[in-house]
């Protein structure tokens, strides 16, 4: 299943979270376990809302933080002296963190690409229907989502801008071509 646009952001917005958290590893602040745990909370059920398999394998990384905090520790985990129960659930937290980001890398991976060419494109596109004053006909007072709308039936009926409307289509699909001619729009006017 692609995803669509909402349920990338969802989840690149989890990812700009670990620095945060690897900052609280690093100036050894306490609470640091409960937050990767609270983090991973919060990306099992972005990924469950969404349908995504992966959870289950996220959900075995918090798991095993939380066999951690009973006392268990995995043989993943090294950690240097004596092994006290704050170095085994903060290695334990730092190494689910770790892994929990490169899952989360794994399901966006795909198309994090593919929204990168539809939002070049796009750009372009709308700078091209500015240009030519395809827009200039749906600036009339109409509701910004009708406006999108009229925009989007220009650029989709003009000879020259087309092709390249069937390819963004093709691309990230018919409802997701909106919020990128929407942030095209505002780079352009």
């Amino acid at each position: 299943m692609a995803l669509n646009v909402v349920q990338y952001e969802e989840i690149s917005g989890l990812l700009r979270q670990v620095p945060r958290l690897v900052d609280r590893l690093e100036a050894r602040q306490s609470g640091f376990v409960e937050e990767v745990l609270a983090w991973l909370r919060k990306a099992e059920a972005a990924l469950e809302n969404n349908r995504l398999a992966v959870v289950s394998q996220l959900a075995a990384c918090r798991a095993t933080l939380v066999e951690a905090g009973r006392g268990v520790h995995s043989k993943d985990v090294v950690f240097v002296g004596r092994a006290t129960p704050r170095k085994v659930q903060e290695a334990t937290a730092s190494m689910v963190l770790q892994r929990g980001n490169e899952l989360l890398h794994g399901v966006i991976a795909e198309r994090q690409v593919v929204f990168q060419e539809a939002e070049r494109i796009s750009g372009q596109v709308m700078a091209v229907a500015e240009a030519k004053g395809l827009l200039g006909d749906c600036r009339d007072g109409r509701p910004h989502q009708q406006f999108l709308q009229c925009a989007q039936q220009k650029v989709a009926g003009d000879h020259d801008l087309a092709s390249v409307y069937a390819h963004l289509v093709a691309l990230v699909g018919k409802n997701d071509v909106l919020v990128f001619m929407d942030r095209a729009l505002a780079k352009v006017t």
